[in-house]
């Protein structure tokens, strides 16, 4: 494909250079290559097609990542900021497409996609997988429980508390969690707990409102978010320490994931990061 590019191309140069040569003078206007630099830009980047970002998602994964019920538009946090990040150099048509998160990692490596926004904790096994790029979202790890039904645990109520605390409050419970997540790798640690593990995290929270497990261990922005149409059910507490979000590249990709921290930068300086923070989470981003 390439080559017939690079064909075309040099056709398409010396047919201008021959029209140029055969016309009445110089005052014809310079062709707008604002386009072609762009996919030239991207093209530097390795992208799977230039001038285009794939994004691979596991969604839902509300506010990160949605969908609208009778909507196929993919909208979220993530979905914000990977768009502002790529438009610093160049690229607008951005388009995210389905993974489960459990092979998130391994299709993100073999250069499925571009890259994998999802709302993904780096951690040092990861980092054997895939690239990272520079934190993006500070996130906590939460136990959510049945609003009528906190298995005791209203104690912790506002709290924020070790993983050694929340191992001690869970004993011996019914965990909810999402497949390949940290919140698994908390709840597995867990003494005499059973885990329930769940494709997406909507099926855990639903499992919790049924009454098949007794808490939900999953981080906390998407649990607190999912208690606004899930007044039934509430978090309790916060697991400390928190952990970074960052975005995983193909580990060959340094070019993008040079291009993705320097776009990280430039829209936090000039304001975009906080102005989307504000429109998912309803106040001021950290002030690191």
């Amino acid at each position: 494909m390439r080559k017939w590019a690079s064909a075309l191309a040099a056709v398409a140069i010396a047919a201008t250079m021959l029209f140029a040569g055969c016309g009445d003078d110089d005052s014809s206007e310079p062709a707008d290559t604002s386009g072609a630099t762009a996919t030239s830009a991207s093209a530097d980047l390795g992208l799977k097609t230039p001038g285009k970002l794939l994004v691979g998602s596991d969604i839902p994964y509300a506010p990160f990542e949605f969908t609208d019920a009778g909507s196929t538009e993919v909208k979220g946090f993530d979905v914000d900021l990977v768009t502002a990040i790529a438009a610093t150099f160049g690229v607008t048509d951005v388009e995210f497409k389905r993974e489960s998160f459990d092979t998130i990692f391994t299709t993100t490596a073999q250069g499925r996609f571009d890259l994998a926004a999802s709302s993904i904790t780096i951690t040092d096994e990861r980092k054997k997988v895939v690239a990272f790029s520079d934190p993006y979202f500070e996130a906590n790890q939460s136990i959510m429980v049945r609003s009528d039904d906190a298995k005791g645990l209203d104690a912790l109520a506002g709290k924020t508390i070790t993983p050694a605390e929340a191992e001690t409050a869970l004993k011996g419970m019914t965990l909810g969690v999402q497949r390949g997540t940290t919140g698994a790798e908390l709840a597995s640690k867990v003494p005499g707990a059973k885990s329930q593990q769940f494709q997406i995290i909507d099926d855990a929270f639903n499992a919790l409102l049924a009454k098949r497990v007794d808490a939900v261990l999953n981080d906390y922005a998407i649990s607190a978010y999912a208690t606004v149409a899930k007044p039934n059910l509430k978090v309790v507490a916060k697991v400390s320490p928190s952990e970074s979000y960052g975005f995983a590249f193909p580990k060959e990709s340094t070019a993008l994931v040079a291009a993705f921290d320097e776009g990280l930068a430039k829209v936090k300086a000039d304001g975009t990061y906080a102005e989307i923070y504000r429109r998912w989470f309803n106040e001021e981003p950290p002030a690191s």
